[in-house]
């Protein structure tokens, strides 16, 4: 699958509630940090497709947005707000490891696409 494609695909797992741990999420997100390298960089910038590129990433990066907490993790570089920020709701793995390290957000009910309120 392309850089862009993983994001997304990411991004839509987050809306659902992600269901993976701490470390599969931190590794999901490497795929957005790529994206910004290919998005400063001066080589690829000379290319016409890359418009539409950065037009398709700033349509999921709204869609991953509204879904975070921000600076949770303020010793990042604000730049890297994607990984500054945490989701808002996940499945029990998540939640569980990160409660493990002081950081709580909601948990979506196995089967369900909302966060559980009880």
């Amino acid at each position: 699958m392309d850089l862009l494609g993983r994001w997304e695909r990411f991004v839509a797992e987050c809306e659902r509630g992600y269901r993976q741990d701490d470390e599969d999420y931190v590794n999901d997100l490497t795929s957005r940090m790529a994206i910004e390298r290919a998005m400063r960089s001066e080589e690829l910038a000379r290319f016409p497709e890359m418009a539409e590129f950065r037009r398709q990433v700033v349509r999921i990066d709204e869609r991953f947005r509204v879904l975070l907490h921000p600076d949770v993790f303020p010793n990042l570089p604000a730049e890297e707000w994607w990984a500054r920020g945490m989701v808002r709701y996940a499945g029990h793995k998540l939640v569980n490891d990160l409660r493990k390290r002081g950081v709580t957000i909601d948990l979506v009910s196995e089967g369900n696409d909302a966060p559980d309120d009880s």
